[in-house]
């Protein structure tokens, strides 16, 4: 007995040693990570490789004195610390690789990237800044393939530890911190590993090699459209080695005045909007960009003198105001257009103004009244390129928010570009998907711009009924806004809140089928587009009034272990109210970009 005492005190005091050393240890690593931190923020680069290096040495030791903790993990409850303790470290070690290996890569550039400390990476112009780092892009991609690696093995380390061990009652809320360091690793080491080609053309999309032109065309969100907005105005842009100059603009009728060929506009262009023949304004009429830009393509080439371009850069009122919310108030014509909330509309001042521009009915004839957009465009990029080295940041987090919410879509001649863009989900795509899908698609087909009121709530209930999956889908519609007189011929009056006139497309699983449906003013159909089924049909909402669509469906998905639904996220809208309940468990949301939804069974 006195020997296996002896014994358990041995050992006790030994893992006792062996806790004081991995807690000196893990302290000193941390103290290292910190200097990583500044070394970072201060664009040291030398700095920053010679931290990197010592912190992952201090990790790495730490490693070594975990592993000696191994025989605990075989005790219940305490096992599973241990255990999480060493995939901790572990995930430590491989971020650091990762971060060691991207430093070590920019190190010939740091010159040119500005990298040598000061902070100096936001010095000289900003068209010198931008052509240094698409000089860069090209010569470092390479690496991103070890990194990638490296952050797979980091976030296959943290997948493994549960939040639900570490309690959010607990001081620093330990399971929530968990949670939020998951889904962003998540979401880092899938954006690298898909980035890269994306990468790797950006020089050659930003005139690298040869000049490039690109239409960009402003959409109003506000009078939602299947890709984001009715087509209001455009604007060229031509981009030479990093350096980009817009080249007027005009209203988008004046383009649709130039066309020397029409097609017929789909049956409920003519019902609603009373219009026979389709035009450019009109032509994103697919929820998948690249094929609406095709038709935008088709029609545009019909225009005599035409200038050739090489891609279509779209973007929405929400992507102006997130830029504006970081650039400040910008001045056009006397006019300073600002994020400012005003009363009369309920909504941001450079909305209102822009909308009192273009469609306010006045005794007179305005002219271009839509081209003030190019004008305003030219000044917010001049803004852009003079803002102050503290914007810059939030500046490329406005633009990748952008990208990633569809308020900003890419569509490029050049099939690589345009393959790399498909990769990273801007191009905004209807994707083909191995489970179950949803994709609700509006389209407002003259109601004023009640987009500006208009609240949605979306629930799906799912369930499985023998060897098939049934779908209850509510769509909820809440109009708190008073109606504005949109009597056009009372002069002066600008209607914004009218009724709400919806072309609503459901997109489902090909083979789906309706078993109960209503709600709708104009009852649903079924049919097909882009590989899916749709059920399309047609409501109205009333200022301050609601209306509420209830489908039931079975989708052709076999049930397995595990439900996969996947939820697409039309562009140009507000991020609406989302309930999945499906098998079990339940999630609410606020849809920002397309969503996965998986669930055992």
């Amino acid at each position: 007995m006195k020997k296996i005492l002896s014994v358990l005190l041995l050992i006790t005091l030994v893992y006792a040693f062996i806790s004081v050393l991995t807690f000196l240890s893990v302290r000193s690593a941390i103290a290292s990570a910190k200097k990583v931190s500044i070394a970072l923020k201060t664009q040291d680069l030398d700095t920053a490789k010679a931290a990197i290096s010592e912190t992952k040495g201090k990790f790495q030791n730490t490693k070594g004195l975990l592993y000696l903790y191994t025989p605990i993990r075989i005790i219940p409850f305490l096992g599973w610390y241990v255990a999480d303790a060493q995939r901790g470290v572990s995930a430590a070690v491989s971020g650091l690789s990762a971060a060691q290996t991207l430093t070590t890569a920019v190190t010939p550039y740091a010159d040119i990237l500005g990298l040598k400390g000061k902070g100096t990476f936001l010095g000289g112009t900003a068209q010198e800044r931008l052509s240094a780092i698409i000089e860069t892009l090209s010569k470092v991609a390479p690496q991103l393939d070890s990194v990638g690696k490296d952050l797979k093995d980091t976030r296959k380390q943290i997948d493994n530890i549960e939040p639900w061990r570490y309690p959010n009652f607990l001081p620093g809320r330990p399971g929530e911190k968990i949670k939020n360091a998951k889904d962003a690793l998540d979401q880092v080491e899938t954006f690298i590993s898909q980035a890269r080609p994306l990468i790797e053309v950006l020089p050659d999309i930003m005139g690298q090699t040869k000049e490039k032109n690109y239409i960009i065309l402003i959409q109003n969100d506000k009078e939602l459209r299947p890709t984001g907005g009715f087509i209001s105005a455009y604007s060229q842009l031509k981009v030479n080695k990093g350096n980009i100059q817009t080249e007027g603009s005009e209203d988008i009728y004046k383009l649709d005045e130039q066309l020397r060929k029409l097609i017929p506009a789909p049956k409920t262009f003519q019902t609603y909007l009373h219009q026979n023949a389709l035009y450019l304004r009109d032509s994103n009429i697919s929820p998948d960009f690249v094929s609406s830009m095709n038709l935008f393509q088709g029609l545009y080439n019909t225009i005599p003198g035409r200038k050739n371009y090489d891609g279509i850069i779209a973007i929405d009122t929400r992507f102006v105001l997130n830029m504006l919310d970081v650039l400040g108030p910008i001045e056009v014509g006397g006019t300073k257009f600002s994020t400012t909330k005003v009363d009369s509309c309920a909504c941001p001042q450079i909305i209102y103004q822009l909308e009192l521009y273009a469609d306010q009915p006045v005794g007179f004839e305005k002219g271009d009244r839509k081209a003030i957009i190019g004008p305003l465009m030219q000044q917010m990029m001049a803004k852009t390129f003079s803002a102050p080295q503290s914007s810059w940041p939030k500046l490329v987090t406005a633009v990748l928010s952008a990208l990633q919410n569809k308020d900003l879509l890419l569509y490029f001649k050049d099939v690589k570009s345009q393959e790399a863009a498909e990769r990273v989900n801007f191009a905004g795509r209807i994707h083909q998907y191995d489970g179950d899908y949803l994709a609700i698609n509006e389209a407002n087909l003259g109601g004023a711009k009640s987009n500006l009121y208009i609240e949605e709530k979306v629930k799906q209930q799912v369930k499985k009924d023998k060897d098939t999956i049934t779908n209850k889908l509510t769509i909820e519609y809440k109009y708190p806004r008073r109606g504005d007189n949109c009597s056009l011929e009372r002069k002066g009056g600008l209607c914004l809140a009218g009724i709400y006139q919806d072309w609503i497309r459901i997109y489902v699983p090909k083979g789906a089928k309706i078993t109960k449906a209503g709600g709708a003013d104009v009852p649903f159909t079924v049919g097909e587009d882009l590989e899916k089924t749709i059920f399309e049909g047609f409501i109205k909402v009333r200022p301050e009034g609601t209306a509420k669509i209830e489908i039931e469906y079975t989708v052709p998905v076999k049930p397995g272990s595990q439900y996969k639904l996947l939820i697409q996220k039309q562009p140009g809208t507000p991020f609406h109210s989302y309930e999945i309940d499906a098998f079990g468990k339940r999630e609410i949301f606020q849809l920002d970009t397309d969503k996965e939804f998986i669930v055992k069974i």
